[in-house]
């Protein structure tokens, strides 16, 4: 396959460690994704608690003693390259980079770690992949290039994850 992979001085690794797996993937050196940009989503929000509303009484009475969050969704912007400009097989190199992360993490929860932010999460999930139309390659620097964004779902956006011995733990 010829994908490139840019020399980017200061790219930190995003990785990935699926369910059963005993190493974390830095996605980069694997299938050849790079991270452009993303936001951490640094906003939670709480779930609604059980509780009973008494009419005839102030307020409500809450059941629940510890706070819960609603899941997260991370928007994940991509690039992928080629080592030759824009041409027919370079776009099958790039749809078939693509499908083969695709594959990756769609085999249910996975774990993420960002060595950018130093953050990381468990039991995440792909939530939205992109259709590549031929409209989303353009040439860059003299190769071929595709943008597309991934959308995953955090279902524990409270268990902090880091990176250890090339496993994601928690913190």
């Amino acid at each position: 396959m010829a994908i490139f992979i840019p020399n980017i001085s200061d790219y930190a690794p995003f990785y990935i460690q699926r369910r059963g797996d005993e190493t974390a993937i830095d996605i980069q050196q694997m299938y050849g994704v790079t991270i452009m940009v993303h936001e951490y989503p640094m906003r939670r929000k709480v779930k609604e608690p059980y509780k009973n509303d008494w009419k005839d009484r102030d307020g409500d009475d809450e059941w629940n003693s510890i706070l819960n969050y609603e899941a997260i969704s991370l928007t994940l912007k991509c690039v992928l390259f080629t080592r030759a400009s824009d041409s027919d097989q370079s776009r099958s190199e790039l749809k078939a980079a693509v499908k083969s992360f695709q594959h990756a993490i769609s085999g249910g929860e996975f774990k993420i770690y960002d060595d950018w932010t130093k953050f990381g999460f468990q039991k995440v999930r792909i939530d939205e992949f992109p259709n590549i139309g031929e409209g989303d390659f353009d040439e860059f620097d003299g190769r071929c290039r595709l943008i597309f964004d991934v959308v995953l779902k955090v279902n524990d956006p409270t268990t902090d994850m880091t990176l250890t011995d090339n496993q994601i733990v928690s913190a």
